[in-house]
Parts: structure tokens; C-alpha cells; sequence
């Protein structure tokens, strides 16, 4: 039975609603560790009183809770802090990851001492500059997170300002590929179309096609692709047939 163009098609807008979902979840956490943060620091500047990591603490349960409601995609979140906005320390993350071994979260600690061999420079990555510079939300990936494991991740971002709209930092959350794949690679299958989704820079996250492995990029073609930008995300899902 021959399938019609228009029937093909459709079954690119069910994918790309159900990547536009999955996002916007992220993106919803996100917005709840970002609340959390601009209420404490606002409630502290009220005070005129300086922010400090200590006052950062509180953030944990917050943090925590959206791991847990996100636990199927999310594998890390916190929020990383804007250089010399702290009283006590130039740079600084509140950063929680799951431990399911345990059952239990643990505290994410880098080296951010540009002194040292191992200073972790979170200012010149994309996942933090992005945002900080452009002022608005932002993935970044496929890349491999030497932090995380060695996996390939996404990172979310949301920027975060005070009441006088001084940028204090990031709200974020690290999704490995492998979730991300395991969330939607069912609603890929069921489409009668071979299609990859893309980032940017054209760099393979899900694609059902044993051919097009995540965070290569995308083989050259000499057919006519279709494509649809995902809404709310740098991403496109492109045809592979």
C-alpha cells in the first residue's frame, strides 16, 4: 500500500510535537530551579545582604525534586553561578546528580581554580556563554561530557537575572543521548519515514536508521530532504528517505 506524501508528513509533525514535549518538560524544570534561585537572591539583595555559596545550599531539595521528576531523561542539574557575583567565592555550582546505586544525590565538585591544571573554566563554555550572552535559553550537544562519565549529553540552559536584570548565572540540566533516544526513538519507529533529529551544526541526537549513529554528522544525500525546525529548540528533524 502506498503511503502519500501528506500521510508521510504527518507522521513528522507527531515526531516533532513529541521532541517539542519532551523539551519543554526539561525546560519546565528548568524554570522552577531558576525561580527558586532569583527568589532567594532577590530576598537577599531586599536584605542588602551579599549572596553567598552557604545561602546557595537551599537549592538542593529544589534541584532534587525536578532529578526525581525528571529521572527517566535528566542526569545532573543545578545552577552554575556568574563569575564575582558571590560574596565568598569568584565561581561556584550548586550541581546534583542521581546516585541509584545509593539512592541517593550527590554533589557535583570541579576544580575552579584557574591555577590549577584541572581548572574547570564554565565561563567559555557554550552551555553557560550561550545564554549568558544571547539572554535566552539554550542546548548545547551532542557533545561528551568528560564530567559526566564520559557520555554523550545534551545541556539545557535558562539564564537567570536578579530584579535589576544583572545576569547571576544558569539554571541547567545534562540529558545523555541514550534517554534522549530512549524517549523518542518509539515515536521515530512508528513513523513509516527514516528521519534524523539534528542539531545546529548538523550533528546526529536520534535517528532510525542503523546508518546515522548519534553525534555523527549527517551523511550527504543526493535526493531532496524534507525538514521542520523542532519550535523552542535549535533542533531540525530532517528526512532520511
Amino acid at each position: 500500500m502506498n503511503v502519500s506524501d501528506d500521510a508521510r508528513d504527518a507522521t513528522l509533525d507527531d515526531v516533532t510535537g513529541a521532541i517539542t514535549a519532551m523539551a519543554e518538560r526539561v525546560f519546565a524544570s528548568l524554570d522552577t530551579i531558576a525561580s527558586a534561585l532569583s527568589s532567594l537572591w532577590n530576598g537577599l539583595e531586599d536584605k542588602g545582604v551579599r549572596a553567598t555559596s552557604e545561602d546557595l545550599a537551599v537549592l538542593r531539595d529544589v534541584v532534587i525534586a525536578e532529578l526525581q521528576h525528571q529521572s527517566r531523561l535528566l542526569n545532573g542539574a543545578g545552577v552554575v553561578i556568574d563569575e564575582d557575583r558571590l560574596a565568598d567565592c569568584p565561581r561556584y555550582l550548586e550541581w546534583w546528580r542521581p546516585d541509584e546505586e545509593r539512592g541517593v544525590s550527590q554533589k557535583l565538585n570541579l576544580d575552579l581554580n584557574p591555577q590549577s591544571e584541572y581548572f574547570y573554566d564554565y565561563s567559555t563554555m557554550a552551555w553557560f556563554a550561550g545564554p549568558r550572552d544571547q539572554g535566552t535559553r539554550w542546548i548545547h550537544g551532542p557533545y561528551l561530557d568528560f564530567t559526566c562519565a564520559d557520555l554523550n549529553v545534551c545541556t539545557f540552559a535558562l539564564p537567570v537575572a536578579s530584579q535589576d536584570g544583572v545576569f547571576l548565572g544558569i539554571a541547567g540540566a545534562d540529558a545523555p543521548v541514550a534517554r534522549i533516544d530512549a524517549e523518542l526513538l518509539p515515536k521515530f519507529q512508528a513513523s513509516r519515514r527514516l528521519m534524523a533529529l539534528v542539531n545546529a551544526e548538523g550533528r546526529i541526537i536520534v535517528a532510525n536508521h542503523a546508518d546515522h549513529v548519534a553525534g555523527s554528522k549527517i551523511k550527504a544525500h543526493n535526493g531532496t530532504r524534507r525538514a521542520r525546525a523542532v519550535p523552542g529548540t535549535p533542533w531540525t528533524l530532517v528526512t532520511l528517505d
